[in-house]
């Protein structure tokens, strides 16, 4: 081997580290987007369940109307060993308009409840992730 093809050889060395270090620097960093995604869809799956209990409760006439503002005005926390996250379940039930824009005083016989969960989490949620549901007080759910 002369001296031009070892050059050659040292270029295409270094070459190929480069690309291999770039590529490993990728997916390290897409292995992290992958991470906080997982964080907010198991934090939007929390308060999607915490909703479909009111729902739930409502319908099956578990819960009647009047009651969802003193159950579900409450703080939940959940230690999810499989993911390795505690989530905090921040969950607040206020008298609203037919908007969802909470009432600043209450009204009589108000029809309209907003509930409103907000999940934090220690490590992997970089915000926080907030669903609200209005609820209508009808002849069903008295």
């Amino acid at each position: 081997m002369n001296l031009f093809e070892m050059v050659l050889a040292m270029f295409a060395v270094v070459f190929f580290t480069s690309i291999s270090m770039v590529y490993n620097r990728a997916s390290w960093n897409q292995t992290q987007r992958l991470y906080d995604a997982s964080s907010f869809v198991q934090a939007s799956q929390l308060c999607h369940s915490v909703l479909d209990e009111v729902d739930a409760k409502l319908f099956s006439k578990q819960l009647a109307f009047n009651n969802i503002k003193t159950t579900f005005n409450t703080t939940r926390t959940l230690n999810l060993t499989h993911v390795g996250e505690t989530y905090t379940l921040d969950i607040e039930a206020v008298d609203c308009d037919s908007l969802g824009v909470p009432l600043t005083s209450p009204v009589v016989n108000n029809i309209y409840v907003s509930v409103s969960v907000t999940a934090n989490t220690t490590a992997g949620l970089k915000h926080p992730v907030t669903l609200k549901r209005v609820y209508t007080k009808t002849h069903l759910n008295l």
